[in-house]
């Protein structure tokens, strides 16, 4: 019988991020009482955790293949400026137009709900890349997606490695999150609904340009504004209903795209 490498990785994924986040991040919070920035770190090392565990139990995921082959094709594509930029832009960009409606509606200025907190702006920024961004793609949007697209086509794909990768985070929206209300039901829908969106626009991307650089600023791109973010769930809600409107206008374009592609080589 065939192994199910995609299956034995999202469940050792899941078991050890849980686990990190209850020994390592709980111990060095409630025992330790670490300051906020070595949480910080402390945080960014388990973002890490899904490159660990592809990395270190690499024969148990892909015993066909070699690590450097592997990390030499999610790295292969040519990195083009523009294109970059509109991987950041994109998800900074739908951010920060939620954010304005939101003060619209609210009837306050934007920056009424942007803090800077005590960590130095550079600092800041630094530790934002170097988490998810920078330590979640290589196995997301590397073996994950690679896996799923022997499977399926590009939307079912896509779909499922959103979902895989919203639920690996159902620990933290109860540990690291403010809304433990009512607010915690829209909340957690915004992550389902976001994050799955976001994967397909990644994958949008990575269709195009076959780098992992380009998920990592589109990733890097909206995690930044949450550094300094303090807004209510309506921003959340707001948050939703743009991406709910943005993606299917991305795939109707990806799938346009692709039928002239297709044509030409006919």
């Amino acid at each position: 019988m065939k192994s199910n490498y995609l299956k034995k990785y999202i469940i050792s994924s899941y078991i050890l991020v849980w686990a990190l986040i209850i020994f390592v991040a709980g111990t060095a919070s409630l025992v330790f009482h670490a300051p906020p920035v070595i949480m910080w770190i402390v945080r960014n090392l388990i973002a890490w955790s899904p490159t660990y565990l592809l990395l270190i139990g690499w024969k148990h995921f892909r015993p066909d293949e070699t690590r450097m082959n592997f990390i030499k094709r999610c790295f292969s594509g040519k990195i083009k400026l523009f294109p970059l930029l509109c991987s950041f832009a994109l998800t900074f960009g739908i951010s920060v137009l939620a954010l304005f409606l939101f003060s619209v509606i609210m009837g306050t200025p934007m920056l009424s709900y942007i803090n800077f907190g005590i960590t130095a702006l550079p600092l800041s920024i630094f530790l934002s890349f170097t988490s998810g961004p920078t330590g979640e793609e290589l196995g997301w949007r590397g073996f994950m997606r690679e896996e799923f697209n022997k499977r399926y086509g590009f939307l079912k794909s896509s779909v499922c490695q959103g979902l895989v990768w919203c639920f690996w985070h159902t620990l933290l929206w109860a540990v690291d999150s403010e809304f433990t209300d009512w607010r915690a039901v829209p909340y957690v829908i915004s992550n389902i609904v976001v994050i799955t969106c976001m994967t397909v626009l990644m994958n949008i991307f990575l269709e195009w340009h076959n780098n992992l650089i380009y998920s990592v600023f589109l990733h890097f791109g909206f995690n930044i504004i949450y550094v300094f973010l303090e807004a209510d769930i309506g921003f959340f809600i707001i948050l939703i209903i743009l991406y709910l409107l943005i993606t299917p206008f991305a795939v109707l374009a990806r799938n346009r795209l692709a039928g002239k592609h297709k044509k030409q080589k006919i």
